[in-house]
């Protein structure tokens, strides 16, 4: 009987390697939180909501959609910023930002996973 190959802990396991291969990020408790420089993209127009809580999921999934195919690199940076300040920040979060710093930084994404562990 085949087996059958889980992608996703492979996609893991390579990302992990790749990571610790290039940096090691500081732990959490050591850290003190900076701003991440992100480049200002102007957000989709929404006037049917009064508030951004009264926004659907499909609405939101929408204006992501509109983001990334306006600017992919803006799209990730929010990705990269919005996982980072989650307040149970767990090492499967590690691995999401890993992987838009790597969709972000296309051929120099080594370079792009260094410097941002360098600065947060």
């Amino acid at each position: 009987m085949s087996k059958k190959k889980n992608t996703l802990s492979d996609l893991e396991e390579f990302l992990k390697i790749q990571a610790s291969s290039l940096v090691t990020p500081p732990t959490l408790t050591e850290k003190i939180k900076k701003e991440e420089e992100v480049v200002p993209v102007a957000a989709p127009v929404v006037t049917k909501f009064s508030t951004p809580a009264a926004l659907s999921e499909d609405d939101l999934a929408e204006a992501l959609q509109q983001l990334s195919a306006r600017d992919k690199k803006a799209f990730y940076n929010l990705i990269v910023k919005t996982t980072r300040n989650l307040p149970n920040y767990s090492t499967e979060d590690v691995l999401l930002i890993n992987t838009a710093l790597y969709l972000k930084g296309g051929s120099n994404w080594k370079e792009t996973v260094r410097d941002f562990w360098k600065r947060n």
